[in-house]
C-alpha cells in the first residue's frame, strides 16, 4: 500500500533515515572554519601560520571590502579533513590573534 507520498512505508521510513544521517552529519562537521573578530591587521598569511599547527590548511580567505581592500573582521580557514578542522576550531575558538579574541564556527556549507 502507498502513503501520501507514493512510496511504499518502508522506502519512507528508509529515505528518511538517509536523509536525517546526511543532513546531520553536514551541518555539524565540515573542514571549514568561519572566523571572526579578526583585527583589522590579520592577513591570510597570519591566519594561515595561526591555524596550521592544527592540520594541513588548503585554503584561507579573509574578507576585505572591495573598495579599500581592508580586513571586514572575518575570514574562513579550509583543512584537509574535518579531524583537523575540529581540532582547530577547540583550540583556536576565543584565543587572541594580532591582539583580538578570535571566534571560531563552523562555516554554513550553502
Amino acid at each position: 500500500m502507498l502513503n501520501w507520498r507514493g512510496l511504499l512505508p518502508n522506502a519512507a521510513i528508509q529515505f528518511t533515515k538517509m536523509f536525517n544521517r546526511t543532513t546531520a552529519s553536514s551541518s555539524s562537521c565540515s573542514s571549514k572554519l568561519f572566523i571572526s573578530g579578526l583585527s583589522y591587521d590579520t592577513n591570510e598569511t597570519t591566519l594561515k601560520d595561526a591555524f596550521s599547527q592544527y592540520g594541513d590548511v588548503i585554503e584561507v580567505k579573509v574578507i576585505c571590502h572591495p573598495t579599500t581592500g581592508k580586513s571586514k573582521g572575518y575570514g574562513f580557514v579550509k583543512f584537509s579533513s574535518e579531524n583537523e578542522a575540529a581540532a582547530a576550531l577547540q583550540k583556536m575558538n576565543g584565543e587572541v590573534l594580532d591582539e583580538r579574541n578570535i571566534w571560531v564556527h563552523y562555516a554554513n556549507s550553502g
